[in-house]
């Protein structure tokens, strides 16, 4: 049966593999460049210091420079020895391979949000994360090869999935993005690793914490192949002998990345002699650009999320990593802070679900104070924790809800400053703590939930260091509710092995005033 470790087998093969590759090329790097130098005289190194001249470099989009073998040699005034110039290799982009695979994933799981079904998404924002998330990856099947999806499901959907994987490595590898589909070894070992890389990220879209099996909870629950999930429903099927899934088993472990690379390479082959024939007669035709990129909508999904046009290709412009988008975006977020860290005790005030002996579960405005520390980690990039106490909150206590409020956010903030006021937006996960809940009023307790913060904050500034600052903040609580699913199972076709718990999640309107202090 599977595991988690299965994925962290293939992660490793993957990195294995890209770290004996850039090994060999870094290694070229580390050549101390005055090595040459290191016997002569301190004044000659001075008066004699080598002078690049037509040395072949150039720069890459804010890049480390290439150099790209024009000049293999500088000759040092040095009893006319010469120094072989070390060459300069472009590393491989981790940071945007990652970035890219995760923009992807996010994309994936916002669409299949936005197209569930209203059980599919009680599943995802009512039941417990964590735990049903275990619980399905112990049900997996992995004793059969179909996983009860339809054809285009899994030989059409799948297979794409794969190839924009793919090609999310190749063009963040730097001697597999300008390649063309050829004969020769560069084109098919670079295709061999973005397989591999196709590999990790399909297994874990299978079974990692950002796939289908905890967005969902695929292999939690099983319902009947080419049925209906709601009661009532024409075609719902309730018959215990109805064949039925848990939508698990081998087929997407292997169609996706296998028949995800034969779809890159096939997308290669149209490339080279289909849609690159014609933009290439047609440079400035915008039609057989749009040609191009429908021909190709893996590798046209997979540049925008790097931030290039659909039509964009990598071997037409080889000295070209970065597009203008990110270059400006590492430029801003490249630029140093003026300020460090800023305090702000504020006045709160929030409207809550509350109970009292009058009211259960009554939204009423709880007042109390914080204090919010913010410290510039970039000039338009802010860490800040927030943190906020709300004394008797909900005087009765219940389940989830009783006693003081605490509530202690840690995340980020971003906007724009000037030397008269500031505007910036953050998102800021953390918890919320209840002082006394329980059913038993004779011994209550303290709890912990999940709480999840967006502010919207605005500092108007009296001197360098002084200002006063208004915040408005939705923050999200999440609650264990009273409710509980029937106990056992379920009978054949619907079995749930899910947990019985509910939560409740609620959304909290407040107001944060206060002198806000630079330094």
């Amino acid at each position: 049966m599977f595991r988690p470790c299965v994925f962290g087998v293939l992660l490793f093969l993957s990195c294995f593999c890209f770290a004996q590759d850039s090994h060999s090329s870094l290694e070229r790097v580390s050549v101390n460049t005055s090595s040459s130098l290191i016997d002569a005289p301190s004044s000659l190194i001075e008066d004699k210091a080598p002078v690049a001249q037509n040395s072949g470099f150039h720069t890459n989009g804010g890049l480390l420079p290439y150099h790209n073998a024009v000049d293999g040699y500088d000759v040092v005034a040095l009893g006319g020895r010469t120094s072989p110039h070390p060459e300069v290799v472009e590393p491989f982009h981790w940071k945007g391979l990652l970035l890219q695979s995760l923009s992807f994933d996010l994309l994936q799981n916002v669409t299949r949000i936005m197209t569930a079904d209203q059980n599919d998404r009680h599943i995802l924002l009512n039941k417990p994360f964590w735990s049903d998330y275990w619980t399905s990856l112990r049900q997996f099947n992995m004793r059969r090869w179909n996983d009860g999806d339809s054809i285009p499901v899994n030989y059409i959907g799948h297979p794409m999935q794969g190839a924009i994987a793919g090609y999310i490595e190749v063009q963040n590898d730097p001697r597999g993005r300008t390649q063309e589909i050829s004969r020769s070894s560069e084109y098919w070992h670079s295709r061999f690793r973005a397989f591999l890389w196709n590999l990790a990220y399909s297994t874990h879209w299978e079974i990692g914490p950002l796939g289908e099996t905890a967005i969902f909870n695929q292999g939690g629950f099983t319902y009947p192949i080419r049925c209906s999930k709601h009661r009532g429903a024409q075609d719902y099927c309730e018959n215990p002998n109805t064949m039925y899934t848990n939508n698990t088993g081998w087929v997407d472990f292997i169609i996706t990345p296998v028949v995800g690379s034969l779809w890159q390479i096939g997308e290669d082959t149209i490339d080279r002699y289909i849609s690159d024939p014609l933009v290439q007669h047609h440079p400035n035709n915008f039609g057989y650009k749009v040609v191009r990129s429908s021909l190709n909508p893996p590798r046209s999904l997979a540049n925008m999320l790097r931030g290039r046009y659909p039509w964009y290709r990598d071997y037409e412009h080889p000295s070209e990593y970065q597009s203008p988008v990110g270059i400006r975006f590492e430029k801003l977020m490249s630029e140093q802070p003026v300020e460090h860290i800023d305090l702000n005790p504020h006045y709160s005030a929030m409207g809550l679900q509350t109970n009292h002996t009058s009211c259960m579960n009554c939204r009423e405005t709880a007042s109390g104070a914080g204090l919010s520390v913010g410290v510039r980690v970039k000039r338009y990039l802010d860490f800040v924790s927030d943190v906020n106490l709300y004394p008797k909150a909900s005087p009765v206590s219940a389940l989830s809800v009783g006693g003081t409020l605490t509530t202690a956010t840690f995340g980020f903030r971003s906007g724009y400053a000037t030397k008269y006021y500031a505007l910036k937006v953050g998102l800021a996960p953390g918890f919320a703590s209840y002082s006394r809940t329980g059913m038993n009023p004779s011994s209550p307790k303290r709890n912990y939930s999940f709480a999840a913060a967006a502010t919207v904050s605005g500092d108007l500034r009296f001197t360098d260091h002084i200002g006063f600052r208004a915040t408005v903040t939705q923050m999200l609580i999440r609650v264990k509710s009273m409710e509980r699913d029937p106990p056992g199972i379920g009978t054949p076709p619907r079995l749930s092995f899910l947990s019985h718990d509910n939560y409740v999640n609620t959304t909290n309107w407040g107001v944060q005033l206060g002198p806000v202090i630079r330094f």
